[in-house]
């Protein structure tokens, strides 16, 4: 047998012409269920804890500078996550255990995440919040990148906007359930930590044995070199199209993330949502506004999905996604009121979900080599982490420099715009 010349120029024989056609046999629906469910129960254990636990954790030990404070342990928590997101894919790429490639890694990272919760669940100082949340963020993105993988791994072309539109829901849903299980059902931060924690052990067990992958041949890789490895993390940025896919990424879920972290604070501070509902807390607004974006995004979601997969086009709908987005972050920064916040809810919710459907499957169709897609991967979803680190940028620039929350809403308007024309060149993906 030739050595693969393009895409897999490493492997030999029939192992490389697997990996450089890709997956052929179609995915059932439990699978792509599973999938979904697992992507679910990740997601309900990182905003939930971003949104509602974190804040309130560091309002209770710093109300004065709690905006700084949480600007603070994202920022180093999402240093950690972009590191660890790229390293953890690309060493699951060579990972040649019986098992398969992704699920050892997705294992050690589950095994690790609880214990960082449950010491979460108990800390008291800002100190201990960083330290532990960085730990967090790192030992996450072991599941991440290797969970994303299995798309490209298992999944044909064909059936990636459908499979995208399940993994894509896995996020708002993550979100809604992790929200209304604190804000309504548990109401107690250290609880919440160690029922998310169980429901993450649970579930991802579940997945793991049932999922089965086909393992790696020893002799199908080449001999490691620390030198090429690290050299490797570059080699996918030569690629325009891939480098077009990775900003616009991270330009909207940086705007994403500004409206995630916000929202609760907004809720307070802004729409004085304690005052408007005697009662109620802002956490249950937020829940409120989760609620009604996750039912307009699972609608939108489905749709798109399936339409994009049956056009066999990318671009347009990550591109109309971006502008809805745009509008309703632009609305939220100018039109302040509780109204127009459940207007967003269903606007950005429509946005998003249609964004999910497509940018998923978008990536897996602009990865520049078949050998090395846990790690190119793991790149692009540092897009999805590396906005926290921006973030505290953007809370400097807009509260001291203009009006607070609606600067750095239209600051988040102003990169969904900017994601949605970027897409525009990408030359290899309808």
């Amino acid at each position: 047998m030739s050595t693969q010349t393009t895409g897999a120029e490493s492997l030999q024989g029939n192992e490389a012409q697997n990996l450089q056609s890709g997956p052929t046999k179609p995915v059932k629906l439990p699978f792509q269920l599973l999938l979904s469910l697992a992507n679910t129960v990740v997601w309900l254990s990182i905003i939930p804890l971003q949104q509602l636990l974190l804040p309130n954790q560091v309002a209770a030990i710093d109300p004065k500078n709690k905006v700084a404070m949480l600007s603070l342990v994202l920022s180093l928590s999402g240093i950690t996550s972009v590191i660890a997101q790229p390293l953890a894919g690309a060493f699951s790429d060579r990972t040649t255990s019986r098992f398969g490639r992704r699920r050892p890694w997705i294992l050690a990272g589950l095994m690790l995440t609880v214990i960082s919760m449950v010491l979460l669940a108990n800390a008291h100082s800002i100190i201990a919040l960083v330290i532990l949340f960085s730990i967090f963020g790192l030992v996450m993105g072991m599941i991440l990148s290797p969970l994303l993988a299995i798309i490209p791994d298992m999944v044909p072309v064909k059936q990636r906007a459908v499979v995208s539109a399940f993994v894509g829901l896995a996020q708002p849903l993550g979100i809604l359930i992790g929200i209304i299980l604190i804000a309504q059902v548990i109401k107690s931060t250290q609880t919440s930590y160690y029922v998310i924690a169980g429901i993450l052990t649970v579930v991802l067990a579940i997945f793991l044995l049932v999922t089965r992958e086909e393992p790696l041949a020893k002799d199908a890789l080449p001999p490691f070199s620390w030198k090429e490895f690290f050299t490797s993390f570059f080699s996918p940025l030569k690629s325009a199209d891939y480098r077009y896919t990775w900003i616009a990424r991270f330009l909207v879920i940086l705007a994403q993330t500004v409206l995630v972290e916000f929202i609760l604070y907004y809720l307070q501070d802004v729409i004085h949502y304690d005052r408007l509902f005697p009662g109620q807390t802002a956490d249950q607004g937020v829940a409120m506004f989760q609620g009604i974006e996750t039912l307009a995004l699972i609608v939108s979601t489905i749709v798109s999905g399936i339409i994009s997969d049956k056009l066999q086009r990318r671009k347009p709908f990550v591109i109309a996604a971006s502008l809805i987005m745009t509008v309703a972050l632009f609305l939220i920064a100018f039109v302040p009121s509780w109204p127009v916040v459940l207007a967003v809810a269903v606007i950005f919710g429509i946005g998003f979900g249609t964004y999910l459907s497509s940018d998923i499957a978008l990536a897996t169709q602009v990865l520049p080599k078949a050998q090395s897609q846990g790690k190119d991967l793991g790149l692009i979803t540092a897009a999805n982490i590396l906005p926290e680190l921006l973030f505290p940028l953007i809370a400097a620039i807009a509260f001291s420099l203009f009006n607070g929350y609606p600067a750095a809403f239209a600051i988040a308007g102003i990169a969904t715009l900017l994601g949605a024309v970027i897409i525009i060149p990408i030359k290899s993906v309808r």
